[in-house]
């Protein structure tokens, strides 16, 4: 099976249709999100353990990061 044809069937865990727009008004097409706390959010609250530490650099350098095209939710990846 090729992981690139299933269909996905859950609703991304934030308001796609606002970002959508405000990304067409600020003449975006993809949006590469690099902050803990933001991609917290669009990954609907989920908290890996290494999101216990929210510094920028020290204990953990940890770097989630949350890629989101617009218009194509189906699209958007987390590398974490």
């Amino acid at each position: 099976m090729n992981v690139a044809d299933r269909k996905i069937t859950a609703r991304a865990p934030f308001d796609t249709e606002k970002l959508d727009r405000l990304m067409h008004e600020a003449r975006l097409d993809a949006l590469v999100v690099t902050s803990r706390h933001n991609v917290q959010y669009l990954l609907g609250g989920y908290r890996f353990f290494f999101f216990d530490a929210m510094e920028a650099i020290g204990v953990s350098r940890y770097l989630p990061v949350y890629v989101y095209q617009r218009g194509r939710p189906e699209n958007a990846l987390y590398i974490g």
